[in-house]
C-alpha cells in the first residue's frame, strides 16, 4: 500500500497549534519542516493565533560570560493562574551586550547593525550605511504594520543634520537617504518606542536647545516633532494603550509621576502623581524598577536580580492597584529550570527586559 502523507496545509495547521519552544525544535527534524516553519503562510497563520499571539515578557540575563532568556507570560488565565515560562541559552554573546531597541513585532535592534529573532534564535548581519561606522550611528527600529515591513531608521554621527537614512528588511534594498522635511535635530538617548506605525524617540532641536520627542512615521518616513512635557528631566519614553507616556519612578518613595500625550497636534499633556504604589506588598523585598508598559496599560516592575521566587509587580494607574506574578523554580531550587537545563549555579543579573514580546517566526 502507498504510504499516506500529511498535506502541507493540515501539517502547517498542526504546528502552527503547538508551542514556540516546539515548533522551533521540530523545525530541526528536516529541511522541509525548518523551511514550513519559515513560510510566509505559516507565520501569518501563527501570529493569527489567539494564544501564540499574547504578549510576552521576555527577559535577558547574565552570569559570568554566559547569557540567557526567558519568557514570561504577560497575562494571566481565566483562573487567575499563568502559563508556563521558558528559557533558553543565547549562544551567540558577542551581540548581546547591549540593546538598541524594544521588542518591535518579536524583532530587536543589537548594536553593530544586528537584527535578533529570540523565537528562532537567530541573528541576522545588516549591510553597514557606506562610510559609516556603527558606533557614530544613532539607529532605531520600527515596523509598518500596513506593509507588515520592519525598518531601521539611522541618523549619523548625532549631529544637526538633514541627511538619514532608512533600510527596509527583508527588501534586499540598500540604505536610502531622506534629505527632505526633516526637522533640524539630534537624538539624545534612549531605545524609542514604535506603536501603530509612528516611531517616537527622545530628540533636542536645532536653535533653542530644548529636549523634544521626534515622531517618525514608518510608512511615508515622514518627521514630526512633539514637545517634552513639563516636568522632571529624567523621564523615560514608552507607550500606553496607544498614546506616547513618560514615565519617572522613585524606587526609595515608591512614587510614579505619569505623563500622557493628550493631543499630538496641541502638545498637550496630562500628569498623574502616584503616592506608595506597592502598598502592603510583601514581595517588595528589594529595589524594584521600572521595566516599561504592558498592552493593557500597566506599569511593569521588577528587581534586577532573581530571587525565588522571582516575582514581577504589575501597577494599573485606571485603578491605581498593583497585581502580582510569582514564578516558583525559576532558578535556586533542585528542580529550578534554569538551573535543570543549563546547571547555573552562580548568581543571575537582569541585562534587559522587554513587555509585549511577541513571539515570531520572521527571518530574512
Amino acid at each position: 500500500s502507498q504510504t499516506k502523507h500529511i498535506p502541507l496545509d493540515l501539517t502547517m495547521e498542526i504546528l502552527s497549534r503547538l508551542p514556540v519552544k516546539s515548533i522551533v525544535r521540530f523545525g530541526c527534524v528536516s529541511k522541509l519542516w525548518s523551511t514550513l516553519t519559515r513560510h510566509q503562510s505559516f507565520i501569518n497563520l501563527f501570529a493569527s493565533r489567539s494564544s501564540s499571539g499574547q504578549p510576552r515578557l521576555l527577559v535577558t540575563f547574565s552570569t559570568c560570560y554566559k547569557k540567557y532568556g526567558i519568557s514570561f507570560p504577560q497575562h494571566q488565565n481565566p483562573d487567575g493562574s499563568y502559563p508556563p515560562f521558558y528559557s533558553f541559552q543565547i549562544k551567540n554573546t558577542s551581540y548581546m551586550r547591549y540593546v538598541r531597541s524594544k521588542s518591535v513585532e518579536g524583532l530587536i535592534l543589537l548594536p553593530g547593525f544586528k537584527i535578533w529573532n529570540p523565537t528562532l534564535r537567530q541573528f541576522l548581519a545588516l549591510p553597514h550605511p557606506s562610510e559609516h561606522p556603527s558606533q557614530d550611528c544613532e539607529c532605531y527600529l520600527g515596523y509598518d504594520p500596513l506593509e507588515g515591513k520592519h525598518k531601521v531608521l539611522c541618523i549619523v554621527d548625532k549631529e544637526y543634520s538633514e541627511e538619514l537614512q532608512v533600510l527596509t528588511l527583508g527588501a534586499q534594498e540598500s540604505w536610502r537617504v531622506i534629505t527632505k522635511g526633516i526637522p533640524m535635530h539630534f537624538p539624545t538617548g534612549g531605545l524609542g518606542r514604535c506603536f501603530n506605525g509612528i516611531l517616537y524617540y527622545e530628540a533636542r532641536l536645532l536653535g533653542d536647545g530644548k529636549n523634544i520627542i521626534m515622531s517618525f512615521d514608518v510608512k511615508s518616513e515622514s518627521f514630526s516633532p512633539i514637545k517634552y512635557p513639563e516636568g522632571p528631566s529624567h523621564l523615560m519614553l514608552d507607550i500606553i494603550q496607544g498614546r506616547l507616556a513618560m514615565v519617572a519612578f522613585c524606587s526609595f518613595s515608591n512614587i510614579v509621576d505619569l505623563y500622557i500625550l493628550k493631543d499630538e497636534d496641541g502638545h498637550e499633556w496630562t500628569h498623574q502623581r502616584f503616592l506608595n504604589i506597592f502598598g502592603k506588598s510583601k514581595l517588595w523585598l528589594e529595589p524594584v524598577y521600572f521595566k516599561g508598559i504592558t498592552d493593557d496599560g500597566e506599569l511593569v516592575f521588577a528587581p534586577n536580580t532573581f530571587p525565588e521566587p522571582y516575582y514581577i509587580i504589575y501597577f494599573d494607574p485606571k485603578k491605581n492597584s498593583t497585581r502580582e506574578a510569582l514564578f516558583q523554580g525559576v532558578t535556586t531550587d533542585d528542580v529550578g529550570e534554569i538551573r535543570k537545563c543549563f546547571g547555573i549555579a552562580k548568581s543571575l543579573y537582569v541585562k534587559d527586559f522587554f513587555p509585549n514580546h511577541i513571539e515570531s517566526f520572521v527571518s530574512f
